[in-house]
C-alpha cells in the first residue's frame, strides 16, 4: 500500500525502490549489517534532525483539539498527501477531501472530490468545519500543478469563509516568520496573515517554532523573528469562524 505519511512527517521515507537492494542483502547478512552502519553514519552528518520532523507533529494534534464538537460535514483542503481525511473519517466524522490532484484511499465518511480550491464546488454554508492544514501558502503557486493565480492564498481562504455555515470552524495553520515568497511556497508575518485571514473572525491565533527539529509553543513576537531560509521553522495555527449571518441564522 503506498505511503500517505506527508513526506518528513516523524520519520525518513522508506521508498519502494530501496526495499529491493535491501531484500538482495538479506542473502548477506553480514555485509547487510556493514551497509547499514555505513548509511547510518553518513545520514548523522548530513541530516538535521528538523529535516525528518515537520509541523505536522504539532498541526494534527491542534486540529483534533479544535474539532471538538462539530457535528456537521467538514471539507479538508489539500488532502492529497494528507492522512488527516481517513483519521477524521475514522473517528466518525462525515469528511470531504477537495485536491487538484487526486486522492487514492476510500472510506465510508469520507468523500474525495477533485477541483479548484480557490473555486470550490460547493453551495456556500455547506460545512461546519474546513480544514486547511499547511496547504493555504501553496495555492496558486503552481507547485503541485494546482492553477497559477498571484493572490491564490486569498482567494482561497474567502472560499473557506463563503463555504462555512454561519458560525462554522475554520482551522488553519501557514508558515510564519519573515514574510517570504519562492517556488514553493509562502511564508507570512503578521500584517500578512492579518489580509489573508480577513474574511473570517479570528478566534485564536498560536503560534509554535522548531529549532534542530524540536518544535514548542512560543509567542508570536518570537516566531516573527524566524527566517525561512535558515534552519529553523515557525508556523501559525489559527482558528477562526465565519461571522453570524446578520439575521441571525447561525
Amino acid at each position: 500500500m503506498p505511503e500517505i505519511e506527508p513526506p518528513g512527517t516523524y520519520r525518513p521515507q522508506y521508498h519502494l525502490r530501496w526495499r529491493g537492494l535491501v531484500r538482495v542483502l538479506d542473502r548477506f547478512p553480514r555485509l547487510k549489517r556493514s551497509v547499514a552502519d555505513l548509511v547510518r553514519r553518513a545520514l548523522t552528518q548530513v541530516f538535521e534532525p528538523g529535516m525528518v520532523t515537520t509541523e505536522r507533529v504539532i498541526e494534527y494534534p491542534f486540529v483534533f483539539q479544535n474539532l471538538h464538537g462539530v457535528t456537521g460535514r467538514v471539507l479538508d483542503i489539500g488532502c492529497c498527501h494528507s492522512r488527516l481525511p481517513i483519521a477524521l473519517a475514522s473517528r466518525g466524522f462525515r469528511v470531504v477531501g477537495i485536491d487538484f490532484n487526486p486522492y487514492r484511499y476510500t472510506h465510508p465518511n469520507l468523500r474525495a472530490v477533485r477541483g479548484d480550491v480557490m473555486r470550490i464546488p460547493f453551495a456556500t454554508g455547506t460545512f461546519a468545519a474546513v480544514l486547511a492544514i499547511s496547504v493555504i501558502e501553496h495555492i496558486g503557486i503552481g507547485h503541485y500543478t494546482d492553477p497559477l493565480a498571484q493572490t491564490g492564498d486569498r482567494s482561497a481562504v474567502r472560499e473557506i469563509a463563503r463555504v462555512l455555515r454561519p458560525g462554522g470552524r475554520a482551522v488553519i495553520t501557514v508558515p510564519f516568520g519573515k514574510a517570504l515568497t519562492d517556488d514553493w511556497k509562502r511564508v507570512y508575518d503578521s500584517p500578512r496573515l492579518r489580509e489573508l485571514l480577513a474574511p473570517l473572525c479570528n478566534d485564536r491565533i498560536e503560534y509554535a517554532l522548531s529549532r534542530a527539529g524540536l518544535w514548542t509553543p512560543t509567542t508570536e513576537a518570537e516566531a516573527i523573528s524566524i527566517d525561512w531560509n535558515g534552519p529553523d521553522r515557525a508556523v501559525a495555527l489559527v482558528v477562526a469562524t465565519k461571522p453570524s449571518d446578520p439575521h441571525g441564522e447561525r
